[in-house]
Formats: structure tokens, sequence, C-alpha cells
């Protein structure tokens, strides 16, 4: 716990809410649990009445309770410790052995979930055609190459020019969270400190610190990483590799500009021992432009080109283009294990890659996903920057709708989940473009219904 000088014992919390509330039941109770947080009265460290005495105390049943505290811990404003308790949060993120991603949890208790963070299914090809279509090349023995031949001809030539450089070497790996394990695990022993972009995708702090690695955040805006604070970074010493989102950032949608990646560039220049790894997880999906570092920084680079989010998440491939070393030294360690994706899936990959077909849907997905991100834009009253499968929502009375949602069964992702340590981020969340079981646009209408029933619906409208 931080340390404080007073701490409000349970009884006085009980009189705080008590006191505070405006309204009954779990809306009104959440409501008043986040002014208390806000306005400084609770603070990081307290610790809360346990379900059963503030339902006494407030006379209300202990399923209302128990509602609201579910909402303020997926809100990242609470934290249970089961019998030692619920406490206010601390600005610290949880260990690795307590993932961050918590908010994919509890999806049966939602009638509508923007959370996910997942392609709409309706929008991807069906793979089953490119199956059919398949010839018997596409079986393969075990002294084959680990990349399936024409495959790796797809791949160059939809990857930026440079890469076809007789510098870089490209291997085929189980999706862009798996090329990014093994470029962990092969960064030397003597670079401890990785850095990633705030916000970011909660699994990605989880995987660096699996690895024993020191996580350094740098902030973005809607240009990319921001400059000054990753020379500050560097400065320290000790950053072995930088992870970088180009296009459609997750959870943002922002995209790396051309000034922004040229100003990088010139920055990574006086720090020759840095491996700058570009995700570009969602580039076949993205409207934005690719700039990459390539150009200015040679075989310092790593581009990752993954499929999961066009093509379907089930076929759990990515590219790796880097060093012919830094290849082999991942495919040599790849031989301990599995040494190879599936042959047949990156067949299937390869026959959808050069598929007219497959390549009108996805402009056709990519279109629908802009056009989504327009509505959703106008409906939270924000700017519709970024491109891809997501939107982020950052402004002063977003809590109030993450709240309002929740309320209605309706669920989004908390900004706090995105966070390595940012009590701010109460007022972001990320809105994803798809929802799995309701048409989107009828989705939408139902979140602008819950939305308008709110004391705030005014600027949502």
């Amino acid at each position: 716990m931080s340390e404080r000088t007073t701490l409000h014992t349970t009884d006085e919390i009980c009189r705080l809410i008590a006191t505070t509330m405006s309204r009954s039941g779990m809306r009104g109770l959440t409501e008043t649990f986040v002014k208390l947080v806000k306005d400084g009265t609770l603070s990081p460290g307290d610790r809360l009445p346990s379900i059963r005495q503030l339902a006494d105390y407030l006379g209300v049943s202990p399923t209302t309770i128990a509602s609201a505290w579910s909402h303020l811990a997926q809100l990242g404003l609470l934290n249970s410790h089961g019998r030692r308790g619920s406490f206010v949060s601390e600005t610290a993120r949880s260990t690795p052995a307590t993932p961050r991603w918590r908010f994919y949890e509890d999806q049966r208790t939602y009638t509508l979930d923007f959370a996910t963070g997942v392609p709409d299914p309706r929008l991807l090809p069906n793979p089953m055609t490119s199956i059919t279509n398949l010839g018997s090349s596409a079986i393969t023995s075990y002294l084959d190459p680990p990349v399936y031949q024409p495959l790796a001809e797809t791949l160059r030539s939809r990857a930026p020019q440079r890469f076809s450089d007789r510098d870089f070497s490209l291997t085929v790996v189980d999706g862009a969270l798996d090329a990014i394990d093994r470029l962990l695990a092969a960064m030397p022993t003597y670079q401890r400190a990785v850095v990633l972009e705030e916000p970011n995708f909660p699994a990605l702090y989880d995987l660096v610190e699996s690895h024993g690695l020191e996580v350094r955040t740098v902030p973005i805006d809607d240009e990319g990483i921001t400059i000054d604070v990753l020379r500050n970074q560097l400065i320290k010493g000790g950053v072995g590799l930088i992870l970088l989102q180009p296009r459609s950032h997750n959870p943002t949608g922002y995209s790396l500009s051309l000034e922004r990646a040229t100003a990088f560039a010139e920055l990574l220049l006086q720090f020759p021992e840095v491996l700058v790894v570009e995700d570009d997880h969602s580039g076949l999906l993205s409207t934005a432009p690719l700039y990459t570092m390539v150009d200015q920084l040679g075989s310092r680079v790593a581009y990752v080109m993954s499929f999961s989010k066009s093509h379907g998440p089930d076929l759990r491939l990515a590219a790796i283009f880097a060093d012919r070393d830094l290849v082999h030294e991942l495919d040599r360690r790849r031989t301990l294990g599995p040494s190879w994706s599936s042959k047949l899936l990156q067949a299937v990959l390869n026959h959808m890659l050069n598929d007219p077909a497959t390549d009108e849907l996805i402009a056709g997905a990519q279109q629908i996903y802009a056009e989504r991100r327009i509505a959703v834009a106008e409906l939270f009253a924000i700017d519709p920057r970024g491109s891809g499968i997501n939107v982020w929502v950052d402004r002063s009375d977003a809590l109030g709708a993450l709240l309002q949602l929740a309320h209605h069964h309706i669920r989004v992702a908390p900004g706090a989940n995105f966070y390595a340590a940012n009590p701010a981020a109460a007022n972001q969340f990320r809105f994803t473009l798809s929802e799995p079981t309701v048409e989107f646009n009828r989705a939408l209408e139902r979140v602008a219904m819950a939305l308008a029933g709110a004391s705030y619906a005014s600027s949502y409208r």
C-alpha cells in the first residue's frame, strides 16, 4: 500500500458514502465512489467496507453493492484481494501473475460488448474457399524450410521495399505476439529494458515482464511516440528494444506521422545498440500510410506483419523481416520446439493474399470500419482520428459515459487497462468497431439510447 499518514476506517467510509450519495441503487453508489476518489476524499490504499457491512449500513441489498464493486473493478478504480478485502486501487499496475487484460473477463454479464478489440467476423474472408483450392504442393515434409516458399515470395512483394535487400531475411511465426515474444528472448543479456508506447495493448506489458525485462513507457499522441520523453529513456541506458505500432495503434487507432518518424530515426542514430520493432498488426486494414524507419536505420529495424485482423484470427501467422543473423538465431531457437508454423495455414494465407476477391473484401472492410469510426466519433463528440478497428474516447467526462454504458450492461474497455501506471486514464476508454452478436449499426443505436438517459446526455448528441 502507499505511504499515508491517515487511512479511513471502513466505518468512516460507510458514513462518507451515505452522506455523499445523491441517488440510490448501484448507479448512485458507483457515481459516489468515483466522486470521492476524484476529489481526493478516498485515496489509493483505503480499505473498503465489506459488501455485507456497507449493505447493512445503507439498508440495501448486498447484490447492489456487489454489482457496484464489480463495475468499479472493471474501471481499474478498485482492487479485490480476496479475504484481505477490497481497496481503492494503487497507481501501480498489477504484476504478471495477475494479467492486466482483466477486461476480457465476465463477458456474460453484458448484453453488448465493444471491449473485445477483435475484428468483426462478418467482415473477414472465408478461408475455406482457399483451402479447397490448394494443390498437393501445400503438403510438405519435415525436411522443408520453415517458411512456405510461395508465401515468402508474396510477403516480400507486400512488405516495404527495403526489406527485400540482401541484409534482411524472413521467417513466419504464430502471430504478432509470438513474433514479439521471440524477439524479446533474443535480446542481449546486458540490455534489460524495453520501451513501450503508452497507452498500449495490455498483454505487451505482461509479455515484457515475463522475460524479466524492465518496462519503460513513453506517451504517444496522434502522431505517434513522443520524442523528448523517448530521448530521456534512452539516455538512462540499458534499452535493447523499442516496440512501436506504426499504424492503427491499439488501443488508440493513431498512426505514426512522417515528421515524427523522421525525428525518431534521427534520435535513434545516436543509440546504435537499440533494435526497433515495428509491429504492423493491422496494416492490411489500415487506411494510414506506413512510415518505417528501415530506410534510415537499416538492419536495426525488425518489421512484423500479421494477418489476424484482416484475414482471420485463427490463421495465427505473422512474418518477421529482420537482420539475417537475427532471423537465423530465431529459427535456430525454434528448432528446439515446434520448428515451424503450419505449412497448410501458410499455403492458405498465400492463396488469400493472391486472391483478387479476398483483396476486394478487405478493401470493403477498410471502408466499413472508416464509416463506423465516423459514426462513433459523432456519438461521443470527438475527432475521428485514427484507423483500424478501435476508437479511443478521450474527454473529461468519458468516465461518466463509461459508467452509464455499464449501467445498461454495455461494455467498453476502460482506459486504465492500457496503462502501466496512470490514474488519469479513468477519462479514457477504447471502443471497438464491432459487436460480436448484434449488427453494428443496431448496436450503436442502443449505445446512443443508453447515453441519452444520462445527465450529461446533451454533450453526446
